[in-house]
């Protein structure tokens, strides 16, 4: 049901900053605001849900200069989003 995942790269910040560790729980539907993480093009993405359709997501990160986000490949269907991030453990 939770996803452990460790925070790669500068697109998430000042928020989320490279080497934080997240945890998602699989079971909650995203809504604006929230960060995910999600599964896209083999890759594994941890970006903010900036808006929200029946059937699909347009995730940003919050550095939009070093992020690839929706605003680069559009919006994602819902299946691609796979946990919703609950908690984060700064080291």
């Amino acid at each position: 049901m939770f996803l452990i995942r460790r925070v790669v790269g500068e697109s998430m910040l000042p928020v989320l900053r490279q080497g934080v560790v997240v945890i998602g729980w699989r079971l909650k539907r995203p809504n604006v605001g929230n960060i995910v993480i999600a599964k896209w093009q083999g890759r594994e993405l941890i970006k903010r849900v900036a808006d929200v359709r029946p059937d699909s997501y347009y995730l940003v990160g919050d550095n939009p200069v070093a992020s690839t986000d929706s605003r680069t490949y559009g919006w994602l269907p819902a299946s691609a989003v796979v946990a919703v991030v609950v908690f984060t453990l700064h080291l």
